[in-house]
């Protein structure tokens, strides 16, 4: 169970580089091959120094998370949550200035946010939201990243 004091702690830390290879490999996932995302000169077109990285890139922090968290099972294990009844809730994505290839972002993992709800079948639902604001080398916010997760009521006579 979810310890409602975990609300404001910081539980993680994550720290990445864009890179222009993976700003490509992750349009190509998603099947968006403009080529504001993959040509040096369409960005720059577009009045970026960079290579920008598309809406939702900063998902992919999620497997740079720093040790220490590892260590205690990432976020669910630090949570609590039993595994097998979490399922993934709600993304934002509040952009302060678009990334670039050649920024190295990096943000504290907070909890926002925890909330329970009755579950239709009985037993109760728990809702976590935890939040990154994601800095540049210069410390300034260039992404706010929220998530929710849920984690299920039991079943009954489990």
């Amino acid at each position: 169970m979810v310890d409602d004091s975990k609300v404001g702690q910081v539980i993680g830390h994550l720290c990445f580089a864009l890179e222009a290879g993976k700003i490509h490999e992750f349009t190509a996932a998603i099947h968006d091959y403009n080529p504001l995302y993959r040509d040096p000169e369409a960005a720059a077109d577009e009045g970026f120094a960079a290579i920008p990285a598309p809406p939702t890139f900063t998902v992919a922090s999620n497997h740079f998370p720093d040790q220490a968290l590892e260590r205690q099972g990432g976020i669910l294990g630090v949570l609590g949550l039993d595994l097998p009844r979490v399922l993934g809730g709600e993304q934002s994505w509040t952009y302060h200035r678009t990334p670039i290839a050649g920024d190295v972002l990096e943000g504290d993992i907070r909890v926002a946010a925890i909330e329970r709800k009755p579950g239709r079948q009985g037993g109760e639902m728990t809702f976590v939201t935890t939040e990154i604001v994601f800095t540049d080398q210069q410390g300034e916010p260039v992404v706010t990243q929220r998530n929710t997760v849920i984690e299920t009521a039991s079943t009954v006579g489990t």
